[in-house]
């Protein structure tokens, strides 16, 4: 069990500094320790500015012949050994800083094991730059998630009614944890999987979130069947948009009491438009 008086918090400054939060900004000011990953320069010298112990554990991906687990277990072991030495740490990462972060869950897991204080805050990620960049409300059609390389090689069956996300575009099919690049064939053998499903004409979008302020996002719409000869890079993300619509379900509705007239109402768009 903890000894001593060292913590762990784990908070996200988005993508770029005008997401940070000011919850975060005053965490990072009065910490003891802080712990940084974020590609993007301008977010590095800012959170360095509110803080002069800053370090940033991107020092880790600059090792040669190590692998990502490799990279994540190091980064975590630091953060573990500052925390077991009695420093209240603060880990910012980029995005929010529990999706697609295992470093942070790896020490996490450990400490509260240890009964070391662990508390998390979130931070603006490429979800939520999705659904504004798109203009789109998840909750029209419900929607559904995945990790790309995940959904390709687990048995899953896409609703095809409701969109369907797949992260981590840019590692498709990439088994072996050591490149940052899909695999040979994981577009190509995604762009199978999809026509399975959707018909090959139907159109998805390749999105990438700005990393800068003021600069414009990805948004380029093509063909399931050209899928894979897409460019794509490490912070590409997949959005495939419904292509059936969905239907009640009578007996549920009867479960109820109420007919589809009763909610008609959802349909707000059209009332304004007709």
């Amino acid at each position: 069990m903890a000894t001593n008086n060292g913590s762990l918090t784990i908070a996200g400054c988005g993508l770029h500094p005008g997401h940070m939060t000011l919850e975060t900004e005053s965490l990072i000011k009065n910490a003891e320790k802080v712990l940084l990953v974020a590609p993007n320069p301008l977010s590095i010298q800012h959170i360095i500015s509110l803080n002069s112990t800053t370090e940033h554990l991107g020092k880790y991906y600059n090792e040669d012949g190590i692998s990502r687990p490799d990279i994540y277990k190091k980064m975590a072991k630091h953060i573990i050994d500052l925390v077991r030495s009695g420093v209240q740490v603060v880990t910012i990462f980029y995005g929010h800083p529990g999706v697609f972060v295992t470093s942070t869950r790896l020490a996490s897991d450990v400490l509260k094991q240890e009964g070391y204080p662990v508390k998390m805050l979130p931070g603006i990620a490429a979800d939520a730059c999705l659904y504004a960049d798109l203009d789109l409300d998840p909750a029209d059609t419900g929607c559904q998630s995945y990790e790309a390389t995940r959904f390709l090689l687990t048995k899953r069956t896409p609703d095809t009614s409701a969109a369907l996300i797949l992260w981590q575009l840019g590692l498709t099919g990439e088994h072996t944890s050591d490149h940052f690049k899909p695999g040979e064939q994981g577009l190509k053998a995604l762009s199978k999987l999809l026509q399975e499903y959707y018909p090959a004409e139907h159109m998805i979008c390749i999105y990438e979130a700005p990393t800068l302020p003021g600069f414009q996002p990805r948004k380029d719409w093509i063909a399931i069947r050209e899928l894979s000869e897409a460019e794509v890079s490490v912070i590409s993300t997949l959005y495939v948009p419904a292509c059936n619509e969905s239907v009640f379900a009578q007996e549920r509705l009867e479960w109820l009491g109420i007919s589809i007239t009763d909610i008609d109402h959802w349909n707000e768009s059209q009332e304004l438009t007709n």
